[in-house]
């Protein structure tokens, strides 16, 4: 069952940072190339897709098969923990951003990649912070919380994973309409770096806090 909750904490943290960095990998894009770098980033992050699938799958097996309280929360803790750690990474500093997008730039067959910011340097748009943390924190515990819910009350096991796509649907919108829109007129503009990081912050604001939540679930399941 420890494989198991590590495998799935392993593969929720890599779903989050494929979102994150494709981000980043349209950053990097020069004049004229957007066409290019969004339709290639897009291809990284369906494949990240696959991390989310692996995640679900891996969780429901586990609670299928008897998983606590306490085993399920302290997976989704870890994940969550283990996102925030990678973004305040990823925030640090300019190289090892640099170094980690141009890497998967490489991968993915794109050209002329741009890297004339660092990242650390930039001021932080509160705006941007503050709607990603909500969108993603709506979006991260939307496909969390059911999964931990129903080991409490599995008698409404399917009630509650249409809860967790109701707040999943709330998050994605947020994101849509209130983030997305914003990171695209940036990437048309040419200023897309001077924004990511903002993005990157609340990201990590909403990770950190979705891992405080689930090990204080943690902690009562304990206790309890």
């Amino acid at each position: 069952m420890y494989l198991l909750s590590a495998a799935a904490a392993v593969a929720m943290t890599a779903a989050f940072l494929v979102e994150s960095s494709s981000w980043w990998i349209k950053g990097a894009c020069p004049p004229g190339m957007v066409g290019l770098y969004v339709s290639r980033s897009n291809i990284y992050l369906y494949f990240g897709r696959f991390f989310a699938l692996a995640y679900n799958a891996l969780i429901a097996f586990g609670i299928e098969n008897g998983a606590t309280a306490r085993q399920v929360s302290g997976t989704l803790a870890i994940g969550f923990g283990a996102a925030f750690l990678a973004h305040l990474v990823m925030l640090s500093g300019g190289r090892a951003t640099r170094v980690t997008m141009t890497m998967l730039g490489r991968i993915l067959l794109l050209p002329h990649q741009q890297w004339n910011v660092a990242p650390a340097a930039i001021p932080r748009n509160k705006s941007i912070v503050l709607a990603t943390a909500t969108a993603s924190l709506c979006f991260g515990l939307g496909i969390s919380l059911p999964l931990l819910l129903a080991v409490f009350v599995p008698q409404y096991r399917m009630s509650l994973s249409y809860v967790g796509q109701t707040v999943n649907a709330l998050g994605t919108i947020l994101l849509l309409f209130m983030v997305d829109q914003r990171l695209f007129r940036s990437l048309d503009e040419g200023s897309l770096l001077n924004d990511l990081p903002s993005y990157s912050l609340g990201r990590a604001a909403a990770f950190g806090t979705a891992g405080v939540i689930c090990a204080l679930i943690y902690g009562s399941s304990i206790n309890g």
